[in-house]
């Protein structure tokens, strides 16, 4: 099978990432690679998995949530096996690997108000370690109106972990080995805050722990949807966390074990590549 082929991530690309926490990737994924996110996700809204979730109560629109679709549905299978972007994550982690954690989808419809809570990535997931990023890629046109993330440049360096928001404000009130998460959107002011418009093909990188937020789909008749694929590097290990979202089953690791299993395969290099894939 013939790979499409990889740029090679510019040096003041990785170097954003490392100082900022977060870099849009610009023109990173060929039209080809969207038509079949786009597929795939049709498939996912009309057959969600275990973990698919929708919230309807959200003012006229719908938030609509799934995970680990590589693992029955072809398009993001061959995401990893065929696309650039396993080979962009082992650049930006600066690893000699990389490992998927997780896919996920995120759909927020027209007239959907309800903001993405300001949270960091890792505290949710099964991952320890500084090489563990997330790749987000949109399937319609992004601004600010229709849900753009924002974020923290520098924020991944604050040595802080953040207690996981949730739309149910209960879900992690017990999440003790993390520090509240402060009211950022009452101090807005204080703090530099960013955000990228972006098209179809653009790909934003960020380390976990960079805080992030979205506001609500505000337009009357634009989508954002997009994906997420989150991968770890080198130093990362599987972890439990007390609370949160778990894998979608157990992946027969122990809490300090290194990725590469059936449920986190590598996927950079591709050298003798075989994922998993159960229909």
């Amino acid at each position: 099978m013939a790979f499409a082929p990889a740029r090679k991530l510019t040096d003041e690309e990785i170097r954003t990432y490392r100082d900022d926490g977060v870099v849009c990737l610009r023109n990173a994924l060929a039209p080809e690679w969207i038509e079949l996110l786009k597929e795939g996700l049709d498939r996912t809204l009309a057959e969600p998995g275990p973990q698919g979730k929708a919230y309807p109560d959200m003012g006229s629109g719908r938030f609509g949530y799934d995970t680990f679709m590589w693992t029955r549905q072809e398009p993001f299978r061959r995401i990893q096996t065929e696309s650039p972007i396993p080979s962009y994550a082992a650049q930006i982690m600066e690893s000699s690997k990389a490992f998927l954690m997780v896919d996920l989808a995120f759909v927020k419809e027209p007239n959907t108000p309800n903001p993405t809570p300001w949270h960091q990535d890792q505290p949710y997931g099964w991952y320890n370690g500084w090489q563990v990023c997330s790749f987000w890629t949109p399937l319609d046109p992004v601004t600010i109106e229709s849900g753009a993330l924002e974020w923290i440049p520098g924020s991944h360096r604050w040595n802080r972990w953040f207690r996981p928001a949730g739309f149910d404000p209960a879900q992690y009130q017990d999440a003790d080995e993390f520090e509240p998460m402060p009211d950022i959107e009452a101090t807005r002011s204080q703090y530099k805050i960013i955000h990228y418009d972006m098209q179809p093909g653009d790909i934003l990188a960020h380390q976990l722990l960079t805080l992030h937020y979205a506001p609500g789909n505000s337009t009357a008749d634009r989508r954002r949807r997009a994906l997420a694929f989150r991968y770890a590097g080198d130093d990362a290990v599987y972890t439990l966390r007390k609370t949160g979202p778990k894998p979608i089953r157990e992946p027969g690791l122990a809490p300090g074990d290194k990725f590469g299993c059936e449920l986190f395969p590598q996927v950079w290099p591709r050298e003798g590549l075989q994922i998993p894939f159960h229909h």
